[in-house]
């Protein structure tokens, strides 16, 4: 849940943390920022020399289309004497009974479920939607400092489509971690993904912000994280 991830992120950021990783969702995003200003708060009230603002992260994967989990009902069916437990409890105040709009509004909705049980009619369910990975690019990426992507040994094609959608958001990173579990082939894998990544010097017609992501992507700004691999 957001409160949830606001603590934690307020916490580890409090014990040094470099760099904390979330779920590419706005709503979770806008949690963690929370957490994050709220640490800053504290550590310069409490004076603390050297502490820095961690980096926020968010994860994708190559090859799959993100799915949001969303609440939805129909409100013209909900009992007009019902005492509304789900607006009470919803987390991030997604569900409104307003003159001007009633039900779930999908863009604060980021599906923890909470609202689910309340329901004395049962009436609302969670329903999973697909995203265009563009689109959550263009909602996620202006917000943080770095990049997960998650692949496998293979999955050549998905990973240059995903990183052909990316590459216009990808500029004012920080840090791109490539996530590859270990497998036959692994360092033959990553290095034709470096292939992919790059931006050559000499590219005709490149602008200002892909000599950045030149710049980045072939220096220590990448992180080749081999999970599993001794």
């Amino acid at each position: 849940a957001l409160p949830e991830i606001r603590t934690l992120t307020l916490t580890y950021a409090l014990a040094g943390a470099d760099c904390i990783d979330v779920a590419a969702d706005p709503a979770v995003i806008a949690a963690a920022k929370s957490g994050l200003d709220a640490a800053e708060r504290i550590a310069k009230a409490g004076q603390r020399s050297g502490y820095r603002r961690p980096w926020l992260m968010v994860s994708m994967s190559a090859g799959e289309d993100p799915h949001f989990r969303k609440a939805e009902f129909d409100p013209a069916i909900c009992p007009k004497d019902c005492p509304r437990p789900c607006e009470k409890i919803c987390p991030v105040e997604a569900i409104e009974f307003a003159a001007d709009f009633a039900g779930v509004r999908r863009d604060r909705c980021y599906g923890c479920g909470r609202c689910l049980p309340v329901c004395p009619w049962g009436l609302i369910a969670a329903h999973s939607y697909p995203t265009p990975i563009d689109a959550v690019a263009q909602q996620v990426l202006s917000q943080v400092d770095a990049l997960e992507i998650h692949t496998h040994v293979g999955e050549h094609a998905a990973f240059k489509d995903l990183w052909q959608t990316l590459l216009p958001w990808v500029g004012n990173l920080q840090i791109i971690s490539i996530s590859c579990p270990d497998g036959e082939g692994l360092i033959n894998y990553l290095k034709d993904l470096q292939q992919i990544m790059k931006v050559p010097e000499s590219a005709p017609g490149k602008d200002l912000k892909a000599s950045a992501i030149a710049l980045k992507t072939k220096s220590h700004h990448v992180i080749w994280q081999t999970d599993g691999r001794p």
